[in-house]
C-alpha cells in the first residue's frame, strides 16, 4: 500500500457507511458498495465475507467518529464559561441526534433486529456507550445527584432522539431545559 493513501478496506468501509446512512441496511446490497467503491467484488469479499460483516465494521467505524465528535463537543463545553448544567446536557444531545449516520445506525438495529447476529447488539451497546460516557463526564461537572441519569436521559431520549428518528420537530430547547430542570428538582435522593 502506497503512503498516506488510505487502505481500501478503510475505503471500503467508508463508503458502505455513507450507502447505509442513506439506503439503510436492507436496501443496501454488496454489489452498490463494490460500485460505489470502485473496487472488485472479490475485493469486497476478501475483507467482509457477508454484509452483516461489513455493516459491523462500518458500526465499529462510526462509533470511533463518534467518541471523537463527542471528545470535541465535551471539550467545548467545558471551556465555555458558566454555561449551565441543562444548556450542556442538551447541547451533547444536540450533537448526538444531529448526526445522520448516528440516527440511521438507530434506524438500522432497531428496523433490521432480525437480521443482526449477537455480535452486532454488542457493538450497539459499544455505540450508545459514547453518549452515556459523555453524558456522564458532563454530569461530573456539576453537584448533580447520580440519581437523575437516568430520568434525564429518559426524557432526552424521548424529546430529541425519538422526534430525530421519526423525522419530527423536536420540542424547544426552553421548554425542554424547564422540563428537565423541574424533573431534577422532583428526583432527590432519600434522606437518610
Amino acid at each position: 500500500m502506497a503512503r498516506g493513501r488510505p487502505s481500501k478496506k478503510a475505503h471500503i468501509v467508508e463508503v458502505a457507511c455513507e450507502l447505509f446512512t442513506k439506503q439503510g441496511y436492507q436496501s443496501t446490497s454488496i454489489d452498490q458498495v463494490v460500485l460505489a467503491a470502485a473496487v472488485s467484488k472479490p475485493t469486497v469479499y476478501s475483507n467482509f465475507p457477508t454484509k452483516l460483516v461489513l455493516w459491523e465494521t462500518a458500526l465499529f467505524s462510526l462509533t470511533e467518529r463518534a467518541q471523537e465528535e463527542m471528545d470535541i463537543a465535551l471539550l467545548k463545553l467545558n471551556s465555555a464559561k458558566e454555561l449551565s448544567f441543562i444548556t450542556g446536557w442538551i447541547a451533547l444531545w444536540s450533537v448526538w441526534v444531529g448526526k445522520a449516520e448516528r440516527l440511521a445506525s438507530y434506524r438500522i438495529l432497531l428496523g433490521e433486529q432480525h437480521k443482526m447476529a449477537p455480535s452486532t447488539f454488542a457493538l450497539f451497546v459499544d455505540f450508545e456507550a459514547v453518549l452515556e460516557s459523555a453524558l456522564s463526564e458532563w454530569m461530573t461537572e456539576f453537584p448533580v445527584s447520580p440519581m437523575n441519569f437516568f430520568a434525564l436521559k429518559a426524557v432526552s431520549k424521548e424529546a430529541l432522539l425519538m422526534p430525530a428518528l421519526m423525522n419530527q420537530a423536536m420540542i424547544e430547547e426552553n421548554n425542554l431545559a424547564q422540563q428537565l430542570t423541574d424533573l431534577m428538582t422532583s428526583v432527590s435522593p432519600p434522606n437518610r
